[in-house]
């Protein structure tokens, strides 16, 4: 049984937790084509995932979990078709040629002898995939992770929905009554093919995989199933496809002003080439037919103009080709764009929604109640947060959030921060913006925040010790949207204070002593 440290739930869990940084559903992807609405395969009923609730007989670490995946993802990367165990986890792996406007796809199999029994473990796995295989942030791969898992367990067994999407020889190798992934633990092993649905398939692109898929309609309507109808992993899905547009965008624009430079070396190689052909016609008419030298001298060097002139040729053919990929490639942008700006406005009528159903009206100057956090376990500083009445403390609203760090939550520029993360000695932190209103997580920094780490608060600049990934920590500044400006290049105590002195700071390096840093180089 593969297991790890996570918090246990007596009853079925829903298919999603709104909780910050499970692995499930980190906040951290673009099809060229538009999925249709389809009809799903009849009996099947709301994703719901069922994970394993007996005693584990024995504990593998979030890390160990991690590699499963993340070997598959090196080997693919290292040019691999297939890869893998068939009995316990594999991935074949192969682009075929263009099939009209269908998708290339990676199939991750769970054979028969697999010990995944958690959703979030199955989540965990595939993020390590991603991450190898196509350069994903951790944050991007756990989230495409959690729909992935998703969008499988939706179209389970619908073979017709797969075949309309996926190109002919990768449905050869997707076998009948395995596809996808079922929303029980225990028919996982030896019944699970999932579908990755591949872009570009490219290693560092942010449109490797296929989003456009794995948002279609019916997904999001089953995160819209749950309490808080998805809205944070939804928030992070739009985030990510206004960064492929942007991306698709950039290189367009590259590739535009590359063509326009080609296009004037051609034209001024043709206008050479001509000069060169009028010079050789003039030098013919003034040469005796005698002089068998000068003519074989002229004919070569008119073969070589010939030859010039067909190089442009081909080179403006490869222009033609290099304006269609950037107009393919804006014209992606555009869709990504549109399927982003139509989400972000389902996302704010279902916050309001949310925020109605909770009773607490929406206003401009603050939220409706006073925001506190309530303990969890009186041997942890884990908690939640709620919304209490100001009066009389009646309990407004308790968060979905119930990772919160609470010995530290700053309010500044507006804005509150804090840290969450997953429960469990191998758990990961980020910091995280807060809605004071709705209690839900509106954005969370890339970067891992060591578990002993407080959050420092200097102008407009927060400060926190992070983990880097070769497990030494450091100390960051960030500004208030929680992207990092500066990390320090000594490791710093992962219990360190910090001190501000003007545009100085002092805090401790890894053996305790003092260091003093520059407020905002951190050097």
């Amino acid at each position: 049984m593969i297991n790890v440290y996570w918090p246990r739930h007596a009853a079925p869990q829903r298919f999603i937790l709104f909780v910050i940084f499970l692995i499930s559903g980190v906040s951290f992807l673009c099809a060229q084509e538009t999925v249709d609405t389809n009809e799903l395969q009849s009996g099947i009923g709301p994703v719901e995932f069922i994970d394993n609730t007996a005693a584990p007989t024995r504990i593998d670490t979030r890390q160990q979990i991690f590699n499963i995946g993340n070997y598959l993802g090196a080997a693919v990367r290292d040019g691999a078709s297939i890869t893998g165990d068939n009995s316990r986890y594999f991935v074949i792996h192969r682009l075929y040629p263009a099939e009209f406007d269908k998708l290339d796809g990676d199939i991750f199999g769970i054979g028969a002898n697999a010990e995944v029994d958690q959703i979030r473990n199955m989540r965990l796995i595939i993020q390590g995939y991603l991450e190898a295989a196509y350069s994903y942030s951790a944050a991007d791969a756990s989230l495409i992770a959690n729909y992935i898992t998703i969008y499988n367990a939706v179209y389970r067994r619908n073979r017709e929905y797969f075949s309309g999407r996926y190109k002919t020889p990768l449905m050869s190798d997707l076998i009948a009554g395995r596809e996808g992934i079922s929303v029980r633990w225990d028919e996982w092993p030896g019944n699970t093919l999932m579908l990755i649905p591949l872009q570009t398939a490219a290693d560092g692109s942010l449109s490797a995989v296929d989003t456009t898929s794995i948002t279609s309609r019916e997904v999001v309507e089953e995160m819209r199933k749950d309490d808080d109808m998805g809205v944070e992993q939804r928030q992070q899905m739009v985030d990510l496809k206004e960064r492929e547009a942007e991306n698709a965008a950039q290189t367009a624009a590259i590739q535009r002003e590359e063509i326009a430079r080609e296009e004037q070396r051609i034209a001024e190689q043709r206008r050479e080439a001509e000069t060169e052909r009028q010079q050789i016609a003039e030098e013919r008419r003034q040469t005796s037919s005698e002089d068998a030298e000068s003519l074989a001298v002229l004919d070569e060097r008119e073969a070589a103009v010939a030859d010039q002139e067909a190089d442009l040729d081909a080179r403006e053919e490869a222009l033609e080709d290099q304006r269609q990929e950037a107009a393919a490639l804006e014209e992606f942008a555009e869709r990504k764009i549109e399927e982003a700006n139509a989400e972000r406005a389902a996302i704010s009528e279902d916050q309001r929604s949310l925020i109605a159903a909770a009773n607490i009206p929406p206003q401009t100057s603050g939220p409706a109640g006073v925001l506190g956090i309530k303990l969890i376990d009186r041997n942890s500083s884990i908690g939640t947060l709620v919304l209490i009445a100001p009066a009389s403390g009646e309990l407004l609203k308790t968060s979905a959030l119930n990772t919160i760090q609470a010995r530290t939550l700053v309010r500044n520029g507006g804005k509150t921060v804090a840290i969450a993360g997953e429960n469990g000695a191998d758990g990961v932190q980020r910091l995280i913006i807060i809605d004071a209103q709705t209690l839900q997580s509106v954005k969370q920094s890339e970067d891992e925040i060591n578990r002993n780490s407080l959050i420092w608060v200097n102008g407009s600049n927060l400060y926190a010790i992070v983990n880097t990934a070769e497990g030494s920590q450091h100390l960051a500044r960030f500004d208030m949207d929680l992207v990092r400006q500066a990390l320090s290049a000594k490791e710093v105590h992962p219990f360190a204070s910090i001190i501000f002195d003007g545009d100085r700071l002092t805090t401790q390096d890894g053996r305790g002593n003092v260091l003093p840093l520059n407020a905002q180089s951190l050097e």
